[in-house]
């Protein structure tokens, strides 16, 4: 039997650049851009409730040349505070950059952009061994003490990957090890779709990803933007070290409503799980400057 998925609503953000994740937390949403200046927080009903500055460009969006490209955000509890941590692509250089947000009082003068301590040469010579020929992190989200990193391919090198980090939020962290799977998805698509953003759900012990289709050929150019893919993995924890993961189930989300069509869904969160029903928000960017916000509901199989 197959989950149903319905579309609730859906909103579009014109003053809100590329969106790329986005998280929930305590009747409150938290969205990232990766060419955004600010953080946008909403409320359930996608209204704007505060705006925390990250960087301080003065124009709308970050130049391409310059943006640190915060394609992903995961929340994480340090020493009992909830915060967000946001990652750069690592694609480039100047995109191996991270910030460590507070969810309550943040501060931003006191949060500026650092170097995560697995974005380090030896890190990225571990994965181009195991089979990672480009670095593009475009997903993360926590499972217990490990971070779970998307590494998304693109049509010249059409493989996806997850990178497991032990212990990452330790205070031993050289004791980390990274584990690496490539991600095979359960039918042929009709072209390559790149990971785009993952979101664990610990009641059911699911591990959620979007995928979306781009007609690019490397990590840093844009290119068409095709179809978006909603995805998942059951019994999440005892298969994260497999050296490949099939998804159980991947739903191409322009059938279930049109108003997916020609959207880059780049990041998901789950408001509520109640029962077999979870309430999930997706965001997507257009490439065009604006962001654009999907409310959906999803039935699992009894």
């Amino acid at each position: 039997m197959k989950p149903t998925i319905a579309l609730l609503r859906s909103v579009l953000l014109t003053d809100f650049p590329s969106g790329s994740s986005i998280n929930y937390y305590n009747g409150k949403l938290y969205l990232i851009g990766d060419d955004a200046n600010n953080l946008l927080v909403l409320d359930n009903s996608y209204q704007q409730v505060d705006s925390i500055p990250l960087f301080d460009f003065p124009v709308k969006r970050i130049p391409k040349s310059q943006k640190a490209d915060f394609e992903t955000s995961t929340l994480i509890e340090v020493d009992g505070v909830m915060k967000i941590l946001i990652l750069g692509s690592a694609s480039r250089e100047e995109r191996k950059k991270a910030i460590l947000l507070p969810i309550m009082n943040p501060d931003p003068d006191k949060n500026k952009p650092f170097l995560p301590f697995f974005y380090n040469a030896p890190f990225f010579e571990q994965l181009r061994a195991r089979d990672i020929e480009e670095i593009n992190i475009e997903g993360a989200t926590t499972i217990g003490d490990n971070l779970i990193l998307g590494n998304r391919g693109n049509t010249a090198n059409p493989k996806n990957h997850l990178i497991l980090i032990n212990n990452v939020f330790s205070k031993t962290q050289s004791k980390a090890v990274f584990f690496v799977s490539k991600l095979v998805q359960p039918v042929q698509l009709p072209g390559f779709a790149g990971v785009s953003e993952l979101c664990y759900i610990e009641s059911k012990d699911i591990l959620l990803f979007t995928f979306s289709s781009e007609t690019t050929t490397n990590s840093y150019d844009d290119g068409a933007i095709g179809n978006s893919y909603l995805g998942w993995i059951y019994d999440a924890t005892h298969k994260l070290q497999y050296p490949e993961l099939i998804l159980d189930e991947i739903i191409n989300l322009p059938d279930i409503d049109k108003d997916f069509e020609n959207e880059k869904i780049e990041g998901i969160c789950v408001e509520a799980v109640n029962g077999n029903e979870l309430i999930l928000h997706l965001v997507s960017d257009n490439d065009g400057g604006e962001s654009k916000l999907f409310n959906v509901k999803v039935v699992l199989p009894a």
